[in-house]
């Protein structure tokens, strides 16, 4: 069968990139022929470097001696200019590891107008229909660029908050009105697809999908010494701050971290693509995010962890179900207090619940494939 997918799989965002990847990767492996729809729209564009902001004084150079254009384009994305290699590694991981459409879309009026050719389109995973957020109120997210609701399921799709707000809600209604099958990431989105009036199952994210030994296969390193490893997501939380040095002094761990060059931190680990993401979960100590996808590849890893809800965000459901699902809630913490440093996940307990619920999910995706 062909396959389209659509997902935001080019944004810069480790979790994004892998579960993209991990979707197709699965259906592959069950004999599909699958491309991800390479939907670029340009609310998404963080790094265009060589298209030039016309306001200002170098902009102002910039329309006067066009032949300089990249170069005072650079210049005004200077701060960006340490992550290059970053977005190298982004870049060469979707070119390697993502199989998208030729042609690049960057609006639901294009993907209209020369619709790429599928038997079946599958929307999700990840947040694609958080309302706080631009690709939440996008009607390509919802698949309205194909007429037929019986070729349109979605797969693990997240909402990412608890409710929709109502200025929203006839948009999102419509949006699900658009699928033959619907499944989604948190029990908090079947509670809102109910409101609406849609039938919904709650699925595992698509990185469950695969086991660790296919997870292990991407890993192309391993790091020594012994580590904890932090991925603050919003770089300005002082619970994790405060919970990381009680950790490290108490297990004796140096403190790495992705995106955080505080004092206490022994090692930053900059310009980590979604490959090198996996590498340092894989082999740290410990783990302690306020991400979901960190999360996800600690459970998957077998890695002690804790998670705490991101701040300032009200999309901390999608932690605390998947938590709550597989027995792991005690992992999910607000405070010091809440932590035990001595105490180690017993995967031997957590293993059965979560393989029941990644065989349900399996279950979902290849029945309503076949419909």
């Amino acid at each position: 069968m062909r396959i389209k997918t659509i997902t935001c799989h080019d944004v810069y965002n480790f979790g994004a990139s892998l579960q993209a990847y991990a979707l197709q990767q699965f259906l592959v492996g069950r004999g599909h022929q699958v491309e991800i729809i390479d939907y670029l729209p340009t609310y998404k564009h963080f790094y265009e470097w060589l298209k030039i902001c016309e306001l200002g004084f170098i902009g102002r150079l910039g329309v006067k001696l066009p032949f300089f254009k990249p170069i005072f384009a650079l210049i005004q994305h200077r701060k960006w200019l340490k992550e290059l290699l970053k977005i190298y590694r982004f870049k060469s991981f979707k070119k390697n590891k993502l199989s998208c459409t030729k042609q690049s879309y960057k609006s639901i009026e294009e993907l209209i107008n020369n619709k790429p050719k599928a038997d079946l389109y599958i929307a999700g995973s990840d947040q694609i229909w958080n309302t706080a957020f631009l690709n939440g109120l996008d009607p390509a997210y919802y698949c309205m660029f194909e007429k037929d609701k019986n070729k349109c399921i979605s797969y693990a799709a997240s909402f990412a908050l608890t409710s929709i707000p109502s200025e929203h809600h006839e948009f999102v209604k419509k949006g699900l009105s658009n699928f033959r099958s619907i499944s989604v990431r948190e029990q908090s989105g079947v509670k809102i697809a109910n409101e609406f009036g849609f039938e919904a199952t709650n699925v595992l994210d698509p990185v469950f999908l695969l086991n660790k030994e296919e997870w292990k296969k991407v890993i192309k390193k391993q790091h020594k010494g012994k580590y904890l490893l932090v991925y603050d997501f919003s770089t300005k939380d002082p619970r994790i701050d405060e919970i990381a040095q009680k950790i490290a002094m108490e297990r004796g761990l140096d403190v790495y971290s992705f995106n955080s060059d505080k004092p206490y931190i022994s090692k930053v680990l900059r310009n980590c693509g979604p490959i090198e993401f996996l590498e340092w979960i894989n082999d740290a100590d410990m783990v302690l995010s306020n991400s979901f996808h960190a999360t996800a590849f600690s459970t998957i890893f077998q890695r002690d962890f804790y998670t705490i809800p991101l701040l300032g965000y009200g999309n901390s459901s999608r932690m605390k179900d998947f938590l709550d699902m597989v027995g792991l809630s005690s992992r999910y913490i607000n405070d010091i207090k809440q932590i035990d440093v001595s105490k180690h996940i017993d995967y031997d307990n957590i293993k059965p619940l979560l393989e029941a619920k990644r065989k349900e999910s399996i279950s979902w995706l290849i029945k309503h494939i076949r419909r």
